[in-house]
């Protein structure tokens, strides 16, 4: 098969794994080539985590220009089913022009998200591509304000369009059906679960501990992803704040990723205030792969304040014998469980207190709970995932 994987991204993170992990662990000698937003910053990291020359990349023009002015951006959101109508037939004339295609796969981070991926879908359903996957990792969001006939339209015509609907956990597919009215009868919506390769994570081409001077015998509590509101950095720091004196000059907290600047200075702020800036590293973005970057964590924390859609850099932990704490949110419990991790309601930065404080009292609890994560993670095999996926396809 030759298959289409049309990816609109603002920013790196799990879609990128995803992404990755599908091509890398495909079953068959099929091929990909991928269409991405000009501006996306997964792509670089994409290219360079696959082998070299297995997949082609083609950038496509933007959806928007974040130069736009307010009134601008205003005027984009009015003029939406023109502009979409447009970009379906732009994205029809790229994949002709790339084709043919036997299979798409437009990856989504919410829904509606990427308006660009759901054209795509529109144009693949024109041209004829047989197979036409909608992939979904994240939550469905509420109609956008002011244009609800023409969200409700386009969710009907995307059932339609797509010959298959997927998304990474139940959590999002029940935001499909419970938020965008998705009627499974006439599409039904197909879980598959994200994958983890089988490998331990290669050595850090750095020390990272040394970069970031974490002493010997300090207890490494990391965070990875982008820095945003909803992920709960903000918890994690109060809940610092909260440990006895003695026990929080053990810990040191390394923020890995990054995010919009206001968000940045917020938590730097709140540190300061806290008084807890001294045991706190914003690392920014680190250029090794996540899985070697978690694995020098003695504790990796996902605070989560709402929803997410897997969980991804979890599992990631967990393959790598790295113990967890995280908040019970979205897709986290369909593959992690007290068994195998901490896990505390979220919005809770006092739960977090004493969870950290467990970690550090009770490091070998935390190994043990770890050693049964490495195991229990091995059901969730970027193997298994990509024949699922390929299965899909080839019906």
């Amino acid at each position: 098969m030759r298959i289409a994987l049309w990816w609109q991204n603002e920013s790196w993170g799990g879609v990128d794994t995803h992404a990755v992990s599908l091509i890398n662990a495909w079953p068959a000698a099929d091929e990909f080539v991928i269409f991405h937003n000009e501006r996306n910053p997964g792509v670089t990291r994409v290219r360079a985590m696959l082998p070299a020359g297995i997949v082609k990349t083609v950038a496509v023009p933007e959806w928007h220009s974040d130069d736009a002015s307010r009134l601008m951006r205003a005027g984009h959101s009015v003029l939406l089913p023109l502009r979409f109508w447009r970009w379906s037939v732009r994205a029809r004339q790229v994949l002709a022009a790339h084709g043919p295609f036997d299979a798409l796969i437009a990856s989504n981070g919410g829904y509606p998200g990427a308006w660009t991926a759901l054209a795509a879908l529109w144009g693949a359903s024109r041209l004829g591509i047989a197979r036409r996957m909608l992939l979904v990792h994240h939550a469905a969001s509420a109609f956008g304000i002011g244009r609800q006939t023409f969200e409700r339209l386009l969710d009907r015509a995307v059932q339609r369009w797509a010959t298959d609907l997927v998304t990474v956990s139940r959590a999002t597919r029940e935001t499909l059906i419970r938020i965008r009215h998705f009627d499974t009868e006439r599409n039904p919506i197909r879980v598959i679960h994200n994958g983890i390769a089988a490998t331990s994570a290669p050595a850090a081409a750095s020390d990272l501990r040394g970069r970031w001077q974490v002493a010997p015998g300090e207890f490494l509590v990391g965070m990875i992803g982008r820095i945003e509101r909803y992920k709960g950095h903000e918890d994690v720091l109060l809940a610092l704040a909260e440990l006895p004196d003695a026990l929080r000059g053990r810990i040191r907290l390394v923020i890995v990723g990054t995010g919009h600047a206001a968000e940045l200075e917020r938590l730097r702020a709140l540190s300061e205030r806290l008084r807890v800036a001294d045991r706190v590293v914003f690392a920014g973005f680190v250029d090794t792969e996540s899985r070697a970057i978690v694995q020098q964590f003695d504790l990796l924390v996902m605070a989560t304040k709402d929803f997410e859609g897997f969980g991804l850099s979890i599992a990631e932990a967990m393959s790598v014998g790295t113990p967890v704490l995280a908040t019970k949110v979205g897709g986290v419990t369909e593959f992690a469980n007290d068994n195998v991790a901490m896990l505390v309601p979220p919005e809770a930065p006092e739960e977090i207190a004493r969870a950290l404080e467990t970690a550090v009292r009770d490091p070998a609890a935390g190994k043990q709970r770890a050693s049964r994560a490495l195991e229990h993670i091995k059901m969730f095999s970027e193997t298994a995932m990509s024949q699922r996926f390929h299965r899909l396809l080839s019906l």
